[in-house]
């Protein structure tokens, strides 16, 4: 048992620790809007991200054990490629427990939703129906992560918060504002981390997802208050799912190398 723990703790947080990250944040809202408008533009670079949730799909840990390393393998690779940014692994998870195999949560980078199916569906984890995913569209990265300022509040758990804005049409522009400068804010003295907005999703009020930050606390609970004193909580404009994530794990591979 315990060569097996560190088979996989060897598998997956071998490029953990090399993932001192610091990230160059652009943090007007204007500025996300801005960059769609070149990414759209640019075949190479117009890529949307995509939170991926996933849930295990098998019991067999027999099957986990000996595909772990392909698996991880074909992750890392993903990696090295810009193509999965943003990971977060879950080894204590509550939710969705299997053994001692960790819960992972990512984002995929893709020009639409169908590749990045069929990224997804090509994987080892798939194909063998060891997990299943959601995915949930998220626009573009909005906010980053100032592993420093992180470090230096102290190492919490992480929380995402995936939010919906179901009634958009009635917001004001001091109502957005306020939603923004708090967003801000949070992130300024690193509650929050990694925030991804989805312009589409606010414009044509659909059913996309709008947003997603992750939260740094202790319990589930505190993420809850947090995201609930938000302007747009309290004026019924949007909602959001907390899925328990762990810690973060992989940043942007292009970012890590200083390209």
């Amino acid at each position: 048992m315990i060569i097996r723990k560190v088979l996989i703790a060897a598998c997956i947080l071998a490029i953990t620790f090399s993932c001192k990250e610091k990230s160059k944040e652009n943090a007007k809202l204007n500025e996300v809007e801005q960059q769609q408008e070149v990414e759209t533009h640019d075949s190479d670079i117009g890529k949307q991200n995509y939170a991926i949730v996933w849930k295990w799909a098998t019991d067999n840990k027999q099957l986990v054990e000996e595909n772990l390393v392909v698996i991880s393998d074909e992750i890392n690779k993903l990696w090295k490629e810009g193509v999965v940014i943003d990971a977060y692994y879950d080894s204590n998870a509550t939710i969705d427990k299997f053994e001692y195999f960790p819960n992972v949560f990512f984002f995929l980078k893709a020009k639409s939703e169908t590749e990045a199916e069929n990224i997804l569906n090509d994987l080892t984890l798939v194909q063998k129906e060891i997990a299943s995913y959601k995915i949930h569209p998220v626009g573009l990265k909005w906010l980053g992560r100032d592993h420093d300022k992180i470090l230096e509040k102290g190492l919490t758990n992480s929380y995402v918060a995936v939010w919906t804005s179901d009634n958009w049409e009635n917001t004001t522009d001091d109502l957005t504002k306020s939603q923004a400068d708090a967003i801000l804010a949070l992130w300024n003295d690193a509650t929050i981390e990694n925030v991804y907005f989805d312009i589409e999703g606010t414009q044509k009020m659909n059913d996309k997802t709008d947003f997603v930050f992750f939260i740094n606390v202790n319990t589930e609970k505190e993420a809850k208050e947090i995201c609930n004193n938000l302007p747009f909580v309290k004026e019924n404009i949007a909602n959001y799912e907390i899925y328990p994530v762990g810690v973060f794990w992989l940043g942007d591979f292009e970012e890590f190398n200083g390209e």
